[in-house]
C-alpha cells in the first residue's frame, strides 16, 4: 500500500458517527428483515467492497450497484472498549442492514483495546491470549448463522497495524483465534492472513511462515495488492517472473500446497485523486474483466465504497455519497454480468 499505510486505518470517526445514528433508529423498533422482498436484479457473486462500519445509506449504495459482499470492521477496540462492556447496538445494526440489503459480510477482528494490549497501542499483540479467545468466541457466537466469514487482524506484516512478530501473530492471534471461532460456530469460515503486498514488509516471508505453521486453520487464503494498473496487480498475483524477481502469490500458494483453497483478494483499488475519476473507473472495469479469465481468484473486494476524509480518492462514492464514474461503471458491469449469468 506504500505511502498510505499509516492513514489506512479500517474505521473512521465519520463512519462510526453514521453507524451510531443508524443504531438509534434501528434499536428503537423491531426487526424488519422479513418486510423487504428479495432482490430482483441479478448480481455478480465474486465482488465485494470495503465498507468499514457502513450506514444504511452505504448499504443502499451497495444494493444499487449490485454488490454482493462487504468487508467490515468489527474490531476488538471498538466492540469491547472496556473489559466486559460491549458496544453491540452499532454492530447489530450493521448485521441487520446487511440482511435487509442481501449483502454478505466479511468481518475483520483484531486491534487490541488498551485494557488488553501487551503494551499500549491498539496494534500491539494481546497481552493475554485467553482474553483474545474470549472476545473472538463471544462475537462469533453472537452472530452465528448471520455472519459466517471472519478475518483475524488486518495486514499483520505492516508495523502500522501489528507491532508483534510473525510468531506472535501465528501463535498468539491466528491459531487461538481460529480455534475460538470454530468453537463458537463450527460452520464459520476463517479468512486470512490479509497481508499487505509490500516487499519492504516481507509479505512473502510472512505468507510462507503463516501457511507453513498455521495454514490448516485458514479456510480461505486472502491478500491485499495495490499497483498502478490492473495488469501489474495480476502480475504480482500470478505473473511469470524472472528468476531474480520475487515470487508471485500463486506460486507461493502452490509451493505450500494451498492452491486448492479459495483465494480472496480482499483489498485492491485506485485513487481518483491520483489518476483521475475516468481512469479509476476504467481500471476497475478492466480488472474485473481480467477476473473472468482467472477462476482461481474466487472473490475480490474493492477498496473502498466511499471516500473517507483521512484517505480520499479510493471510494466509488464521494464523501457525501455522490457517485463517481467508477460507481456507475461498476454498476453497469455487474448488471451485465448478472444478466449473462441468468441466460
Amino acid at each position: 500500500m506504500g505511502g498510505f499505510l499509516l492513514a489506512h486505518r479500517p474505521r473512521t470517526l465519520a463512519a462510526l458517527a453514521a453507524s451510531l445514528a443508524l443504531t438509534a433508529a434501528l434499536v428503537a423498533k423491531p426487526s424488519i428483515r422479513s418486510e423487504r422482498p428479495p432482490l430482483q436484479e441479478p448480481r455478480w457473486e465474486r465482488l465485494g467492497v470495503n465498507a468499514h462500519v457502513p450506514s444504511a445509506e452505504d448499504f443502499d449504495a451497495m444494493e444499487r450497484a449490485g454488490v454482493r459482499w462487504a468487508r467490515v470492521d468489527f474490531t476488538w477496540d471498538t466492540v469491547e472498549p472496556e473489559r466486559g462492556r460491549f458496544e453491540w447496538p452499532c454492530f447489530d445494526a450493521v448485521v441487520e442492514q446487511a440482511e435487509l440489503h442481501h449483502v454478505r459480510l466479511l468481518a475483520i477482528l483484531g486491534y487490541t483495546p488498551p485494557w488488553a494490549s501487551a503494551w499500549s497501542s491498539v496494534h500491539d499483540p494481546p497481552r493475554d491470549i485467553q482474553e483474545w479467545k474470549d472476545f473472538v468466541r463471544t462475537i462469533v457466537g453472537r452472530y452465528r448463522g448471520r455472519v459466517r466469514h471472519w478475518t483475524l487482524w488486518n495486514e499483520p506484516n505492516s508495523r502500522a497495524y501489528f507491532t508483534g512478530s510473525k510468531s506472535q501473530f501465528i501463535h498468539g492471534v491466528l491459531i487461538p483465534g481460529a480455534r475460538a471461532a470454530k468453537e463458537a460456530d463450527p460452520d464459520c469460515r476463517i479468512v486470512g492472513p490479509d497481508l499487505a503486498h509490500l516487499h519492504g514488509a516481507d509479505w512473502d516471508g510472512w505468507m510462507d511462515a503463516i501457511l507453513s505453521e498455521g495454514g490448516c486453520y485458514l479456510d480461505v487464503i486472502s491478500h491485499h495488492c495495490y499497483r498502478d494498473d490492473p495488469g501489474a496487480v495480476y502480475r504480482e498475483l500470478e505473473g511469470r517472473k524472472f528468476p531474480w524477481e520475487p515470487t508471485s502469490v500463486r506460486s507461493l500458494l502452490e509451493r505450500r500446497g494451498q492452491e486448492g483453497k479459495p483465494f480472496w483478494l480482499t483489498e485492491v483499488g485506485w485513487r481518483s485523486t491520483s489518476i483521475g475519476p475516468a481512469r479509476q473507473a476504467g481500471n476497475i472495469v478492466s480488472f474485473l474483466k481480467g477476473l473472468e479469465r482467472r477462476p482461481w481468484i474466487d472473490r475480490v473486494f474493492l477498496f473502498e465504497l466511499k471516500d473517507s476524509p483521512c484517505l480520499p480518492g479510493y471510494g466509488l462514492l464521494n464523501v457525501d455519497g455522490a457517485p463517481k464514474p467508477a460507481f456507475l461503471a461498476l454498476r453497469g458491469f455487474l448488471l451485465r454480468e448478472g444478466e449473462a449469468g441468468q441466460r
